[in-house]
């Protein structure tokens, strides 16, 4: 496998920026606030982000990012990783890495031990270190951004699932320099279009 692909250059941000701000709008609106409710969202980076050994609603946070909320019933796989992510936070906040959003990621992927838990070490590693700012890496937004450099790229090989500390930083970066040439728009509002364009206009 070639690497993912190297930094975004200004230019390359200018054409992705000037061939999304048409439709910008349109597909923002379809992300859903009530499966993923705004307020609770904030609440979580704020209570997560004090890095206290007190249980910054991990329950509620997991289950708002998996789609679940408001749900009685969900899987039982999701009920264990809760229950997993709940003993572990003291620990986690003991550890003295959670200074750092590379050293987060990395001390929650070494407890896991499994890549399945990725995109939960990455979110966690999202609402500690927020103000970073990081995007909510997940396969939408990954393969969104696949997608809007094909046109502006040479064609070659890229992986269609993130699942490394530097796909996290690829991603940064390119959200970075596209608002740059997108100064209107703000990180959250990129986040949210890149998930929605890349779940329902990008073919799988």
């Amino acid at each position: 496998m070639t690497p993912l692909f190297s930094k975004t250059t200004p230019s390359e941000a200018t054409l992705i920026a000037a061939r999304i701000a048409p439709v910008f709008d349109a597909v923002l609106n379809e992300y859903d606030f009530l499966k993923y409710p705004a307020a609770h969202y904030q609440a979580f980076k704020t209570s997560y982000s004090a890095r206290t050994a007190q249980n910054p609603r991990i329950a509620d946070s997991l289950l708002w990012k998996w789609g679940h909320w408001g749900k009685p019933n969900y899987p039982q796989r999701h009920r264990n990783l809760i229950a997993e992510v709940e003993g572990l936070w003291p620990r986690f906040i003991g550890s003295g890495c959670a200074q750092a959003p590379d050293q987060t990621f990395q001390w929650w992927q070494a407890q896991f031990k499994r890549q399945t838990t990725y995109i939960t070490s990455a979110y966690i590693t999202h609402l500690v270190h927020h103000s970073a700012p990081l995007p909510i890496i997940d396969q939408h937004n990954f393969r969104a951004m696949n997608a809007l450099f094909e046109p502006v790229r040479p064609p070659q090989k890229r992986k269609k699932r993130p699942s490394s500390w530097n796909d996290i930083q690829v991603l940064k970066d390119f959200m970075s320099q596209v608002l740059v040439a997108m100064p209107q728009r703000s990180f959250s509002e990129l986040d949210r279009f890149l998930m929605m364009y890349g779940r329902n206009h990008v073919p799988r």
